[in-house]
């Protein structure tokens, strides 16, 4: 190896690279009306933010042809391998790019694995596809042509060889710096798709990505197979709306600031056991709904379902799965429009669970976490800062954030291991179960922000929405069971009177969405269908799943179903299943079922859950 060879190495890339900026320009020319809203600073910035997209895409597909590039063998055969793998690695990964001039009209975002869902449909027309489409095909051939006429020719230098541990050093370096391109950067997490979503507009970071980029990191990812239950989408819609009776709102109560309080792991069987009493306290002069369901077992799972309004219903969490990148109108996004000021903040380090890349792509202004907090001695050693500190602390900030804003903080303090500050140890109920003491803890770290905070104008122009991001470990018999794992509580506080509400109703995370715009008397211009107002005459669902099962609550039934069988139990008085009920009995509630997943899944498949 000589240092010529390394010169080569970079010109050779280059030259790869040289195509991306032009795919991406014709990209966009291709889909102009699509992006006919993006401001023009705006695209200007997503190009240039895309090339971090390129550059991992590039450096993901040229990983053999940089490894061959390095082995310090010289032999004619090898560089004609070199060569060939580089042509049509190169051209092969643009060519999705290229597919997606076309496609990304009908799927409304870059290509993932997922188009294997309707990989059948496009292989039976692939023929006449390809000639009503020829541009593209020989616009790929160029590519295949360019890269091959152009790539650059190894000559012969009369450079002295270097030593075997100089050899050694370089590729160690070339080496850290393509696993250093591939993960975007050396932030905690990988960059991802929805890295790309950090512009005013959804479509700007469609343009920022590349669709091979998007390709390669949906490999690996199980895709999802159309239903067709029904004839068309559209009537599985219908039945769905149907049922619901989907209506307009019966409250509104203006422009309000909207604060959303995560608790980690708070259960609705910690405080039905009293070990959160100033939440039991507070649950009194609040709407206090205890017949509520988490959309997911994790927290990762929460931030969608309370956000976006979409439930967990995935074998992956939503923002790390191949629909990372499809639509969603969040909560954040929508008070965006409406003049709101948004946040996030939580305790623990930055990229802890990519809560910070996802809450940007969906419209956070800020997010705050461990590293931005100004005192570093409140760690708890684990996983971020101490809650009764963080949360003081984020009632500081919200003192300097103009009002309307819109706010949410999520504790950390009773995850595993469960710490609790020296000067609150041995201070709350213990219980059977390890949680129990910093469940109290947190508990407490609420009531001192109450207290503290409960006389400024901020806090008496707000109103409150207090949950849990998923349950933990539970040991009564109530909740002992397949549903007791999701029972989750909501409370929702207006520090100037109680709101009017049936409290008996039925209430999952994906309703916050829908409920916070009619307190404010928003309208819904564009909705899914899992969720709706607690304050409205929607019947209230939940559709979730378990594993590879699907579930769907329609009380006072439950329904459970896996590779098309299905059980259908009645709720007993304290919520949990009881006997099996006959399946013939029930067709309206199978029918409900087949029209959720099949809304679910092939909506997810063409991008197209709202309407």
């Amino acid at each position: 190896m000589n240092i010529f060879k390394y010169r080569l190495l970079l010109k050779r890339l280059l030259l790869a690279l040289l195509i991306y900026p032009l795919v991406r320009i014709l990209f966009v020319a291709f889909n102009l009306e699509l992006f006919s809203n993006v401001p023009f600073v705006e695209m200007v910035l997503a190009f240039f933010y895309g090339f971090r997209f390129d550059l991992a895409s590039l450096l993901i597909i040229n990983t053999p042809f940089i490894l061959l590039s390095i082995l310090p063998i010289g032999h004619l055969f090898i560089d004609h391998i070199k060569k060939y793998v580089f042509i049509f690695g190169n051209t092969f990964l643009l060519g999705f790019s290229v597919i997606d001039f076309e496609f990304y009209k009908f799927n409304g975002k870059r290509l993932t694995l997922g188009v294997l869902g309707v990989a059948s449909d496009i292989a039976d027309q692939a023929f006449q596809i390809g000639l009503y489409y020829w541009y593209y095909s020989l616009f790929i051939i160029l590519i295949f042509f360019f890269y091959f006429y152009f790539y650059p020719k190894e000559k012969i230098e009369s450079a002295k060889r270097m030593k075997t541990y100089k050899v050694i050093f370089f590729n160690f370096i070339i080496l850290i710096i393509t696993f250093i391109g591939i993960r975007g950067g050396l932030q905690l997490r990988s960059i991802s798709p929805k890295s790309a979503f950090i512009f005013d507009h959804t479509a700007s970071g469609q343009v920022a990505l590349n669709s091979g980029y998007t390709f390669l990191r949906s490999l690996g990812q199980k895709s999802l197979k159309p239903v067709n239950y029904f004839k068309d989408d559209s009537e599985a819609i219908s039945i769905i709306e149907t049922e619901k009776g989907i209506s307009s709102s019966r409250i509104n109560l203006g422009r309000k600031n909207i604060i959303i309080l995560i608790i980690e792991s708070l259960t609705q069987e910690y405080i039905d056991l009293g070990y959160t009493p100033f939440l039991s306290d507070l649950s009194k002069e609040s709407v206090y709904i205890d017949l509520g369901f988490a959309n997911g077992r994790r927290s990762i799972e929460a931030l969608p379902s309370i956000l976006t309004g979409m439930p967990s219903l995935l074998s992956k969490p939503l923002y790390q799965s191949s629909f990372q990148t499809n639509y969603f109108k969040s909560l954040p996004q929508s008070l965006k429009e409406n003049g709101y000021h948004t946040s996030f903040f939580h305790g623990g380090k930055t990229g802890t669970m990519d809560f910070d890349a996802y809450t940007k792509s969906i419209g956070i202004n800020e997010y705050y976490g461990k590293e931005d907090y100004p005192n570093q001695d409140h760690y708890d050693g684990n996983w971020g800062i101490f809650d009764h500190y963080f949360i003081d602390w984020f009632g500081e900030k919200l003192r300097g954030i103009e009002p309307p804003f819109f706010a949410t903080f999520f504790s950390l303090s009773s995850h595993q291991p469960y710490s609790i500050p020296i000067g609150f140890k041995d201070t709350f109920k213990k219980g059977k179960l390890e949680i129990h003491e910093s469940m109290g803890y947190a508990d407490r770290s609420l009531e001192l922000f109450f207290k503290k905070y409960k006389n400024e104008n901020w806090f008496n122009d707000s109103i409150f929405i207090i949950t849990g991001d998923h349950t933990q470990k539970r040991e009564t018999k109530k909740y002992l069971n397949s549903l007791g794992q999701f029972r989750i509580p909501f409370i929702i506080y207006s520090p100037t009177g109680k709101i009017d509400l049936d409290t008996s109703t039925l209430m999952q995370q994906a309703d916050i969405l829908p409920t916070v715009l009619d307190l404010l008397g928003l309208s819904q211009k564009e909705r899914l269908l899992y969720g709706c107002s607690v304050f409205s005459e929607c019947k209230p669902t939940v559709f979730n799943r378990i594993g590879d099962e699907y579930f769907l609550i329609d009380l006072p039934f439950v329904i459970f179903s896996q590779n098309d069988e299905f059980k259908i139990f009645r709720f007993n008085d304290d919520l949990s299943e009881s006997k099996i009920v006959s399946n013939k009995d029930h067709p309206r509630l199978i029918k409900l079922f087949k029209a959720f997943k099949q809304y679910t899944i092939n909506g997810l498949i063409k991008n197209k859950l709202y309407f």
